[in-house]
């Protein structure tokens, strides 16, 4: 495991850093480009690339879809606390339904905390009446959202 961690260390020196920054802000950029953002030539970074996916660094590249333009504008965040025998039911569920955009397991008073995508907020309803069953919840529905970093990494 040590030879491991190792490895990836290396590939997160001040280059590979700079490589995962560039990426995140743009995943099409050209190899050419990266490499003049980062000093390297473009097969150098090709092959750094490379070895960052094969390591499970870069887990793969998305496009970043406006929920809005998707008829999406309401976003709510779902809290639910429920015992761990409903764990199992609670994935599998939250996994089944398209308008529930992440899930978290967390710690303190709730056991989940899901984000939730939908086109108005009437659609909040059946969907929390979906996870009623398993467990109380209360329900934030998104004002604004000064600060959107997607999904980024902090490096």
């Amino acid at each position: 495991m040590e030879a491991m961690d190792l490895r990836v260390e290396k590939m997160l020196d001040g280059i590979g850093l700079k490589i995962l920054a560039v990426l995140q802000e743009n995943a099409r950029m050209s190899l050419a480009s990266i490499g003049q953002a980062v000093g390297l030539s473009s097969p150098a970074v090709a092959e750094r690339v490379k070895k960052l996916e094969e390591a499970g660094i870069i887990k793969g590249y998305h496009a970043r879809i406006d929920p809005e333009a998707m008829g999406r504008s309401v976003s709510a965040f779902i809290q639910l606390t429920t015992d761990a025998r409903h764990y199992p039911a609670v994935k599998s569920l939250a996994a089944d339904l398209p308008e529930i955009t992440a899930c978290h397991h967390v710690s303190g008073e709730a056991s989940f905390i899901m984000q939730v995508r939908v086109a108005q907020v009437a659609d909040l309803e059946p969907l929390v009446a979906r996870f009623s069953p398993l467990g109380q919840t209360r329900t934030a529905i998104v004002l604004s959202t000064p600060v959107d970093k997607g999904a980024r990494v902090p490096l």
